[in-house]
């Protein structure tokens, strides 16, 4: 849906939505194959849940680039490529398997939440806003609610010794947050992106 909305407002020349479309994309691709019949398959399950985790933080680290007001830009500048260098280093280390994505998704994820909290605080903090600010404080909480449930699935699917049907609980709840979490992104995109004035140029600095 936010890549639909993508191009029924024409906002694919906005870098923020264009990437916002591309990480909810992700999350449908990365799903659908248990959708199409494929849950058996373990090794493409395995191989489309791997990918996923390396491709997550980059791609909301780059929703927060260029979105992010100039100061924060300017951290997300260092943080983005030291991440990627991070995940190298410990796919090199680990290994390509669920031990270096266990560690790559935590770290991933208390990015996500500090400057999607980073994001609310800002946009409190004024008084006035533009429809682009407006749009990114749904997207900023689509986030924080995903990656917020999503702590609860890492606790007790990665880092513990779960049961099966405890874990097929774990992933009803994930697949719920994130069809709420993409609701909020879709409803900031559909009501405020694309209105008169709405620009961050001066974020794009």
């Amino acid at each position: 849906m936010p890549l639909l909305l993508l191009f029924i407002k024409k906002l694919k020349y906005e870098k923020a939505y264009l990437f916002i479309a591309i990480y909810w994309l992700a999350n449908g691709l990365m799903n659908l194959p248990e959708w199409i019949g494929q849950s058996q398959n373990k090794f493409l399950l395995k191989h489309c849940t791997l990918v996923y985790n390396l491709l997550d933080a980059p791609l909301v680290l780059l929703v927060f680039l260029f979105a992010a007001s100039p100061n924060n830009k300017k951290a997300i500048k260092y943080i983005l490529p030291f991440f990627i260098l991070f995940e190298i280093i410990m796919v090199v280390w680990k290994g390509y398997n669920l031990e270096s994505s266990t560690i790559i998704i935590g770290a991933g994820t208390f990015f996500a939440i500090t400057f999607s909290v980073i994001g609310v605080i800002e946009y409190l903090q004024k008084v006035e806003h533009t429809p682009f600010e407006n749009t990114m404080v749904f997207v900023y909480a689509s986030f924080l609610f995903a990656y917020g449930i999503f702590i609860i699935i890492y606790f007790f699917s990665y880092l513990s010794t779960a049961s099966k049907a405890e874990n097929l609980d774990n992933f009803i709840i994930y697949y719920v947050s994130l069809l709420l979490s993409a609701f909020l992104s879709c409803y900031g995109l559909w009501q405020f992106a694309g209105k008169p004035k709405d620009s961050n140029e001066a974020f794009i600095s």
